[in-house]
This record gives C-alpha cells, structure tokens and sequence, in this order.
C-alpha cells in the first residue's frame, strides 16, 4: 500500500492498492464475526486461568504456585497459557489488576448509593476498610504484598492500575470541597492523597494483624479518624461563623453543625 503528499498540508493520505480486492459486505461481517468469536474465546480462557491462579493463591496463602500447577488447575493447556500471556509475571499482574478492578467497582456502587458529599465520602471510606478487613478471604496478604512490590518496582503500572480508583476518590472529595464540608487549607489532590494514603495504610494494618494487644480499631473507629483528618480547622469555622453573621447566609453553620455531628 503506497502513501502521497497531500499538497495542501502536507499530510499522508493512505492509497489503496488497486490490485488489492477489498471485502464485500458480507465478507466483511464473516471476517467482524470470526474476530468477534476469536475474542470471546481469548477472554473466556484467559480468565479460566485468572480464576484458577486465584484459587491457588487462596488455598496456598502464596503465589508460588507452578505454571504446572496453573495448567493442571484450569484444565487448559500449557500452549494456551502462553498464546494469553508472556509469563507468570504477566499472569500476576493481570490477576492483580482484576482484584483491584472489582475492588474499585464495587465501592462505586456503594458511592453512587449514597446521598449528598459527605455521606458518599463515608461510603467509600467504609467500602475501602470493610473490603481490607475481610480480603483475607480472597488472597489479600497475598495481593497487599504484591501491592507494596508493585508500587517500588513497576510505579507506571501501579498507577495506571489504580487510576480509576483515584479519579473516583477525587471526584468524591471535591464534591464534599465544593459544598464547604471540609477543610480549605489543602488542596483536593493533597488531601486525596492523604486520605488514599492513610486508608492504604490502615488495610495493611488490619490485613497484617500489626496493631498491637488492645490496638483493635472498629470501623466507625476509623471513618471518624478519616472524618476528624477532613474536617475544617477551628480557625476556618470561625470564619466561616463570622461570615454568616456578616452575610446573613445560612447554610454553611448547618453545614458545620452537621460536619461537627
């Protein structure tokens, strides 16, 4: 296939060989219906092998496990595991990213649920430890240990893996900065940050049992620490009193009435 100039701008137009016979309309939808079924079937066994590398880590508490034993698991064979994936490597980080999808998703649901800023701020604060609370069910000191490597060695992939985890937190923190429910003195990307980092860390706590004897913390425990982190300084709610006296306005003392609880 041979490409010009195009001399008004200078772009490449594409120019189809006129030896070359394109599809009709139905040797179009032939080709569209075999690539169709061809793709069904890659996602099909490709996530066989996800639900049974999953199963082993659960039995074993480990991601030791063989391709052998991958194989033998799944049913598949040893060919279709590489025409899906490079290498065990590649198989983790698909599993991992699957995890952490559902684990995103989930919350959203829980977010979307839920009415006004604030509230929708405690269902993803709650949604977020219930699930570390409980991930050890579902490999979970295997995937936090596989967060921690994946953050230190392959930083682009734990970003891009956890992007839609991020954008929901942010949306959520700036719709509760934007009704005045939290704290000015910081911007929304820090305190999503700092909100993100301390529930990471509190996961990693309860999934690693690091607290110490009479160290356990319950989960209202805990969203009143992350509400008590968000909220408006004492400075900021006199200001904020001052300038309803001033104004007149009375929506943002109900606002604090509410915040303060």
């Amino acid at each position: 296939m041979a490409a010009k100039k195009n001399r008004d701008n200078g772009d490449e137009l594409e120019v189809v060989d006129p030896e070359v016979e394109l599809p009709t309309s139905w040797q179009q939808r032939t080709i569209d219906r075999r690539l169709s079924s061809a793709r069904a079937r890659a996602l099909a066994r490709s996530s066989r092998f996800l639900a049974a590398a999953l199963e082993l880590v659960e039995e074993s508490g480990s991601a030791d496990f063989t391709i052998q034993a991958l194989i033998d698991r799944s049913n598949l064979s040893l060919r279709a595991f590489y025409q899906h994936f490079a290498g065990k490597d590649e198989l983790l980080l698909a599993l991992y990213e699957n995890v952490t999808s559902q684990f995103t998703e989930s919350i959203r649901h829980e977010v979307d649920a839920a009415d006004g800023p604030m509230e929708k701020l405690e269902a993803f604060c709650r949604g977020f430890l219930s699930r570390a609370e409980s991930s050890e069910n579902v490999g979970g000191r295997v995937m936090t240990i596989y967060n921690l490597s994946l953050e230190i060695e392959r930083p682009d992939d734990f970003a891009k893996i956890w992007e839609p985890h991020q954008r929901l937190l942010t949306k959520v923190i700036t719709s509760c900065s934007r009704a005045g429910l939290i704290r000015k003195d910081l911007t929304v990307a820090q305190l999503t940050t700092l909100l993100n980092s301390t529930l990471t860390a509190l996961a990693q706590i309860g999934v690693f049992h690091l607290g110490g004897k009479g160290a356990d913390l319950s989960e209202d425990q805990l969203w009143a620490w992350c509400r008590q982190a968000l909220m408006p300084s004492d400075e900021a709610k006199a200001k904020t009193v001052r300038a309803t006296k001033t104004t007149g306005r009375a929506t943002a003392p109900r606002r604090t009435k509410k915040l303060t609880g």
